[in-house]
C-alpha cells in the first residue's frame, strides 16, 4: 500500500514539474507581450502627450498587468523621491526590486537594463528612436520565445510525465 502511494507521489510530482516548467515559460512570454504593449505606450506619452519620464511612467504602471507595471510604477516612485539624480541608476533599483516576481529570463532582463541607459539621457527625439530600438528588439525576442514555446511546450509537460512513469516503474 505505501510502496503504491510512493508511487503515485513520485508520479504526480514529476508530471506537475514538467506543468509548471511549462507555465514558467509561458507567463515569460505573457509579459513579453505585454512590456512590448508598455514600450509602445511609453513612446506614446511622450511623442504624443509630451508627459514627463515620472509622469509617463506612473501612467503605464497604472495599466500594466502581469507584474511589468509593478516595474514602471517603481521607476515612477524613484522618480518623485528624487534621491539619486542619476535616471539609469533609479531604473536599475526598480529592476531588481521587482525581479522576483517576473518570469523573465537572464537576457531580458539584461535589455532592460541597457534600454535604462537611455531613459531621460537624451532629448524627446533620442528617447524615441531608443524606445524603438528596444521594441525591434523585445519583439525579436518575443517571436523567439514564441517559437520555442510552440516547440518545446508539450516536449516540458511530456517529459515530466515520462519521468514521472520511469521513476516508478523502476520503484515496482
Amino acid at each position: 500500500m505505501l510502496k503504491i502511494l510512493g508511487i503515485l507521489m513520485v508520479f504526480t510530482g514529476c508530471s506537475l514539474t514538467g506543468i509548471m516548467i511549462d507555465l514558467n515559460y509561458r507567463k515569460r512570454v505573457k509579459e513579453l507581450e505585454e512590456l512590448i504593449y508598455a514600450l509602445e505606450c511609453l513612446k506614446g506619452e511622450i511623442s504624443y502627450r509630451l508627459s514627463p519620464l515620472q509622469e509617463a511612467s506612473a501612467i503605464i504602471g497604472q495599466q500594466m498587468r502581469y507584474g511589468i507595471g509593478e516595474i514602471f510604477t517603481t521607476f515612477a516612485g524613484h522618480l518623485n523621491e528624487k534621491t539619486i539624480d542619476d535616471v539609469y541608476t533609479l531604473w536599475q533599483k526598480s529592476l531588481t526590486s521587482t525581479a522576483y516576481s517576473l518570469h523573465l529570463n537572464e537576457d531580458d532582463y539584461n535589455k532592460l537594463d541597457e534600454f535604462g541607459r537611455g531613459l531621460g539621457y537624451l532629448d524627446k527625439h533620442m528617447q524615441e528612436v531608443n524606445i524603438e530600438l528596444y521594441l525591434s528588439k523585445f519583439k525579436n525576442i518575443l517571436d523567439k520565445a514564441l517559437k520555442e514555446q510552440e516547440k518545446s511546450s508539450k516536449l516540458r509537460t511530456g517529459m515530466g510525465i515520462l519521468i514521472g512513469a520511469c521513476i516508478s516503474i523502476l520503484i515496482i
